[in-house]
């Protein structure tokens, strides 16, 4: 900042130190009990002035300095500013450091999402190629219809997977939460599961408590429909499939338990990581992204449940949802 846009900015002081001088002045000399010389009088009014510049010269000086390193800082955003003198500046640098904070946190999780959607998309179109590679050859040697199907539905879950996975970030705009019959939602996740409960004769047992719950019904249905497919993935042949509510404490829980092959325990507090799949993913054919868990722990954040999983190897795994009173619904 130049020293004439510091005056034109300090126009009103500098105005208002001559008038305040000039005031002073004429009641000398007006006052009849004084007998001040007409020359003294201009003398210490010039006098005055001088020092008066002399002060608004070095307060432009001290704030220059300080200036000069808000030039230097906008160049370097890496570090704090600091150097403030005065209580103005203190203020000025103390909410300058605050918003340069929250651009770094702004900007770190942009280049997060960023690099987790480009991780993300690179893992999508590698997953993808497997079943579409098995659609054509199905097509070329004109193959079951039921390969065809199990490979087109495996299709529908990767673009699902990635449809909720770039709405993650804008959450906000994209959920109603209201009163939901989960009843309806888990049967509606079952019978878009039919076709892998049939094909390997899975039997299901419900036993739902006709009870609503505070969600959002979209959102909630995806994420059974991970859960459930997870489960459908890892039990053999011939296995069974619980699904079944519990309240106490006026929290409605809700458990899908499996008896399939279970998660090793060196897995299980690593499940909800992205890209993880584990011993049990990493077992040929079985189709695993690491995307579905990852994505459900955030939803179910989100929507402010909670999720536990219990699992032995060889013995199953059980999956909780615990539906919480939400406290701007309570009465």
């Amino acid at each position: 900042m130049t020293f004439w846009k510091y005056l034109r900015d300090h126009f009103l002081l500098v105005l208002l130190i001559i008038l305040s001088i000039s005031f002073l002045e004429i009641v000398l000399y007006l006052d009849p009990r004084m007998h001040y010389q007409r020359g003294t009088l201009i003398y210490t009014w010039i006098l005055a002035i001088i020092i008066a510049f002399a002060g608004l010269v070095f307060m432009y000086i001290r704030k220059n300095n300080w200036f000069k390193q808000l030039n230097e800082y906008q160049e370097d955003l890496s570090k704090e500013l600091d150097g403030a003198q005065t209580n103005e500046q203190k203020f000025i640098q103390e909410k300058i450091n605050n918003i340069v904070l929250e651009y770094r946190n702004e900007l770190t999780q942009l280049y997060q999402n960023q690099k987790e959607q480009r991780e993300y998309t690179e893992s999508w179109v590698h997953d993808i190629k497997v079943p579409l590679a098995a659609l054509k050859l199905a097509q070329d040697n004109e193959l079951d219809q039921e390969l065809i199907s199990e490979e087109t539905d495996q299709i529908d879950y990767l673009v699902d997977q990635a449809l909720y996975f770039a709405r993650l970030n804008n959450f906000s705009n994209d959920y109603l939460i209201q009163e939901q019959n989960l009843n309806d939602i888990v049967k509606s996740s079952i019978r878009s599961n039919k076709r892998n409960f049939i094909s390997k004769r899975i039997g299901i047992e419900m036993n739902i408590a006709d009870d609503k719950v505070l969600t959002d019904e979209k959102w909630l249905s995806f994420i059974l429909n991970q859960i459930i497919s997870n489960s459908l993935k890892y039990t053999e042949q011939g296995g069974k499939i619980s699904i079944f509510t519990t309240n106490t404490n006026k929290e409605i829980s809700l458990h899908i338990k499996d008896n399939g092959v279970g998660i090793a325990p060196q897995d299980l507090s690593r499940i909800y990581n992205k890209g993880f799949t584990g011993t049990n993913g990493r077992r040929s054919g079985s189709k695993a992204t690491g995307m579905g868990l990852y994505l459900v722990k955030n939803m179910i954040d989100k929507l402010g449940h909670k999720i536990s999983v219990k699992s032995e190897p060889n013995k199953g795994t059980e999956t909780i949802i615990t539906f919480v009173d939400l406290p701007y619904y309570e009465n």
